[in-house]
This record gives C-alpha cells, structure tokens and sequence, in this order.
C-alpha cells in the first residue's frame, strides 16, 4: 500500500464510525450514577456494580470477537455489533426494573466490545504499515472529538429533556454511525484459517505483562470518565464537570497524532513512560482536591484535566501499536482484542471500585489515590520490560 494513501475513504469510513460510536458512548457515561440514583434509589456501590457489569461483558466478549475476526470475514462482525449496539439504546427506554437495566448494560456492553474491537482491526487494514503508529492516532482523534461533544451534549440534554428523550436520542446518533460502518469496504482476506477456539488464538503470549502494565494504569481513567461529574459536585466545581471532558479531549487531540508519528520512529518506550509520568501527577492532583482552596479548585480542576488528556492520548496509540507490532497479520484481531481488553478491564476497575470506595472512604477522590498508586506499580514494571518494545 502506498504509504501516502492513509486518509483514504475506508479510514475515514472507520473513523466516522467510530466517531459516532464514541459519541453515544460517552455523552451517556456520565448521566448513568444520576439516572440510577434517580430512577431506582441505588447507592454508591450497587451504582459501582451496575455500571461495571458494562466492562465485565466487554471483557468477555472480547477475546471471542478477535477470534472471529481472525477466522471470518471482518466486516460483517462489524456492521452487525453496531447494529446491535444502536438497537440498545432505544430498549432503555423500556426498563421497569434494575434488574432490566443491568440485563441490557451487559448485552450493550458485549455489543461495544464487540464493535470497538472489529473497528480497531479493521482501520489497521487500510493503514500503511510504515504509518501505523500515525494512523492509529488520528484514528484515536474520533475518540477524543467525541469525548469533548459527548459529555457535554449529555449534561445539557440531562438538564432539558427526560431519559426517555436522550435515550431515543442516542438512538439516532448510533444508528447513523452503522452506516457509516455498513459502507466501509475491507476485501477479504485470501487465506482464511479455521483455528480451534485455545489461549493460542484468542490471546499474545508475548503481550500478557504489556496487558497487565495497561490495566494498572487505565484505572485513573475509568473513575474520571464515569465519575468526575459526580465527582465536581462533591468538590464544589460542579459548573465545570461537563468542561472536564472538553478540556481533557484537547489534551488528546494535541497528542495522539505527535504520539502517533514519535511510535513510528521508534520512540515508544519513552512516550509510554512520560503518559505513565503525567497520568501519575494527574490522579494526585485530583486526589488532593478536596484539600486545596475552594477559589483554586476549578483552574486546577480544568488543567488537571487537559494534563490527564495529553498523557492518556500518548499511551492510547502507544500500547495499541505495542500490541500490533507483537504479532503478524493473521492475528490481527486477537492482538486488537487484548489490546482493548486491558484497556476495559482497567476502566472496569476504576468503576467498580469508584462505587466502592464513595460507600467506604465518603468520597470519590479517593480511587485517584488508589489509582496513582497502580500508575506508579504500572510505570515500574514498563521500566523492566521496556527493551521488548524499541
């Protein structure tokens, strides 16, 4: 593939895609402890539970779908978890009960582990092997824009419109990122290979401490992407909740292509090092908060935010390519699918435990202390094995 051709129409295909997908995913995130709150009286740690219960089948259905990927044709696994995905929304709508609710999360859950995996394979397909740091970040870029939209287009209609409403609404949005993903056009692959369902075709041996040293890191990231609007409240910066994201996703969008273009030149131990570096002072910052004076939180609150976006958008495309580059094209799928199951296990122990630690500790604040400390055991254990990766 001509290394010049990376913004051709299937990349920008996928991107849209996923643009679409992140959009809905995240402008719903951080409405969910209030609609649980609201509609079914659940308390910090049944909120915890509910809401990991979406990672959990992430988590599950992961490993399976890079499988598949790896066996079958990769887009019309695609198309068909983003069908399922968008479907899923207007069924929240339907809830009578918890227990209905928790039964959808965890079909929408596998449905976007299902998607997002699928997606990610897929872009690395029509990126140039020479650019694929690069591409994996602009590719990253449709997550960034979404997360700075979608926070803040939840919390407006949160404060206008009835669940019902923003259900449907998601709805909408969903539907019209499947087709976006209906249209892309990967050819299939010439030598299919049917593999038994074992550790071998499901998982990267050679990626298992990479995946452990990621999911320590990323738990700083799940608390803040299902907390920090609860979070602002407790901490009297409550305006600015919605702001977190918008500046946080600056900080992405400013570093995941400079991440991006420094991988391909070989610079990916040092990148993985100074995100693990600003992730760390990050979570300390807003552990300390609460401590600090009321006049100062929301200027500190909103750098903290655009500090945790640049050192997460240099690990984002970071550990993706670490994962690609540790295996070859026919396991392109499982290596994608490892490398967003430790993404989601991390985010799922930064829900689970938010949740726990609201009932426990009195505060939110207190997982960014829990997750500093995993950054800092996350950082350690790269510096062992760092030599792998350059």
């Amino acid at each position: 593939m001509d290394s010049r051709s990376l913004f051709n129409r299937n990349f920008l295909l996928v991107a849209a895609g996923n643009f679409f997908l992140f959009l809905s995913f995240y402008a719903l995130m951080p409405l969910l402890p209030f609609y649980l709150t609201g509609e079914f009286s659940a308390d910090g740690t049944v909120i915890g539970l509910v809401l990991s219960c979406y990672m959990v089948s992430c988590i599950g259905i992961r490993p399976l779908c890079g499988y598949l990927l790896d066996t079958v044709n990769r887009r019309p696994v695609y198309v068909l978890a983003y069908l399922a995905f968008a479907a899923i929304f207007s069924a929240y709508a339907l809830c009578a009960t918890l227990w209905m609710f928790i039964v959808l999360r965890v079909l929408h859950g596998a449905s976007f582990g299902c998607a997002t995996v699928s997606g990610g394979s897929l872009v690395t397909q029509v990126i140039p092997r020479d650019r694929l740091g690069e591409g994996i970040g602009y590719y990253g870029l449709a997550n960034t824009i979404s997360m700075c939209i979608g926070p803040l287009l939840g919390l407006y209609a949160y404060n206008h419109f009835s669940f019902t409403a923003i259900f449907l609404g998601l709805t909408v949005v969903a539907v019209a990122g499947t087709g976006m993903a209906a249209m892309v056009e990967i050819p299939a692959r010439r030598n299919k290979v049917v593999r038994k369902i074992t550790l071998d075709s499901i998982f990267i041996k050679t990626g298992f401490s990479f995946s452990v040293i990621q999911i320590l890191a990323y738990v700083s990231y799940g608390a803040t992407t299902t907390y920090i609007a609860v979070f602002a409240d407790q901490n009297l910066v409550g305006d600015f909740g919605g702001w977190y994201f918008t500046c946080m996703a600056v900080g992405l969008a400013l570093s995941r292509p400079f991440a991006g273009k420094k991988v391909d030149r070989g610079g990916i131990a040092m990148l993985v090092i100074l995100g693990l570096l600003i992730a760390i002072a990050a979570s300390c910052t807003l552990f300390s908060l609460h401590l600090m004076p009321q006049s100062m939180r929301p200027e500190i609150f909103l750098v903290t935010a655009f500090a945790q976006g640049i050192g997460y958008g240099v690990l984002h495309p970071s550990f993706n390519t670490i994962f690609v580059r540790l295996t070859d094209e026919e396991h392109r799928g499982a290596a994608t699918s490892m490398f967003f199951t430790s993404n989601d296990i991390g985010i799922g122990v930064g829900v689970l435990t938010g949740g726990i630690a609201v009932q426990y500790f009195g505060g939110y604040y207190s997982i960014f202390g829990i997750g500093a400390v995993l950054s800092i055991v996350s950082l350690i254990m790269f510096i062992c094995k760092y030599k792998e990766v350059n």
